[in-house]
């Protein structure tokens, strides 16, 4: 377990790479002479990027060693902020972006696989979620901290911060980690996912962030719908998810260590309810109600707690249904996440055009129940011992 923290950072340096230049659209749209909308699309193409790679590239690269493997993704990845850093037009900016996902899609899954052999078995779940909080401690330092490279060195320095920082967790892994060996022929086969329980599983992440996606990524209008809050409060509410993760990754942790995945129907009930509640807001309830905030904090909270549980627990039953090809299945719930994030955002999208504003949650309910049902066939398959 004392080697997982420099996994954790590579975590980090990746995630913060992720999202650093969110916070500097409009400084990126006037340099490169492009609408805001389109700025906004780099997000999109690093999204279904790693979403559409991850599978593939696992398998592809399932018997390199994990110690070369991250060292070498993580120093690609550093060259491709470098670039960012000095692109000179959107189109070369969105054709880096589309590689930083694919090299992303190598490390967080390599690096969850290494802290699973890196922990005893009673501690898997633990060193799981430890490698998970470097992704959000990424919200919480590592996004800010770009925001403040960006408005001294302009955007060009958000990317030259995580160039530092990806060539930095590349030479910390070298340093820090022995060489774990890749996996076997198993490994490299993606008939692994036709395993009994491993596609219930890799369902539940996708359809949990699918859900809490259709609601966070139209989080700006959504809050100040109810509350009239703009700007700085949005900020706020959107904090919230960081303060969330510092609670749903232990709880996820107990929560599998005490009951396997028998309790895992609690995520996407939470998940439901949250949503439910957001979509109770938008259609008025508690409107001009001081209690309207207090209670879309709450939705946000519980939603942002409920997927961050999640991770730890699906990942460990994932683990132990396919113990020789750890990468593939890991790679396909990683993948899940990410095309759940832009799946959301098309949901909410859809949903807007179809109900109004109150849509996003109204789908996001929907979409929870579904998670709902899949949760309680991973409960069943693991009382079957599949």
């Amino acid at each position: 377990m004392g080697r997982v923290p420099v996994l954790a950072a590579a975590s980090f340096a990746t995630s913060t790479q992720s999202f650093v230049y969110a916070g500097l659209l409009n400084e990126m749209s006037h340099d490169l002479g492009v609408a805001v909308a389109h700025v906004g699309q780099l997000g999109t193409a690093f999204a279904l990027a790693y979403g559409l790679s991850a599978i593939p590239l696992a398998a592809l690269c399932a018997r390199v060693p994990r110690r070369r493997l991250m060292v070498g993704a993580l120093s690609a990845m550093a060259l491709l902020n470098l670039g960012m850093a000095l692109a000179p037009s959107f189109g070369a900016l969105l054709l880096l972006r589309v590689l930083c996902g694919m090299a992303a899609a190598l490390i967080v899954p390599s690096a969850s696989a290494v802290a699973v052999v890196l922990a005893p078995p009673e501690k898997r779940a633990r060193a799981l979620a430890l490698v998970i909080g470097g992704t959000t401690a990424a919200f919480l330092l590592g996004i800010p901290l770009g925001s403040v490279a960006g408005a001294t060195f302009g955007w060009h320095g958000a990317f030259g911060l995580t160039t530092v920082l990806c060539a930095a967790s590349a030479l910390a892994i070298r340093m820090a980690l022995p060489e774990v060996p890749g996996e076997g022929r198993g490994g490299a086969s993606l008939g692994v996912l036709r395993r009994g329980g491993v596609l219930p599983a890799i369902g539940l992440a996708y359809f949990c962030f699918t859900s809490s996606f259709a609601t966070s990524a139209y989080i700006g209008p959504a809050v100040n719908a109810v509350s009239g809050l703009s700007g700085g409060g949005v900020g706020l509410m959107q904090a919230l998810s960081g303060v969330a993760s510092i609670f749903g990754l232990p709880l996820g942790t107990r929560m599998y260590e005490k009951a396997g995945v028998h309790t895992v129907w609690l995520v996407p009930a939470a998940i439901v309810a949250a949503q439910a509640l957001q979509a109770s807001l938008l259609l008025g309830f508690l409107q001009g109600s001081m209690l309207a905030i207090a209670a879309q904090g709450l939705a946000l909270l519980v939603s942002s707690m409920a997927i961050f549980a999640m991770m730890p627990v699906v990942q460990s039953r994932l683990i132990a249904l396919a113990p020789d090809a750890r990468g593939v299945v890991l790679a396909a719930n990683a993948s899940g996440v990410y095309l759940g994030q832009a799946s959301g955002a098309a949901a909410g999208g859809i949903a807007i055009a179809v109900a109004g504003l109150p849509g996003i949650s109204i789908a996001g309910t929907l979409i929870a129940c579904c998670a709902l049902l899949l949760a309680f066939q991973v409960r069943r398959g693991a009382r079957a011992g599949a």
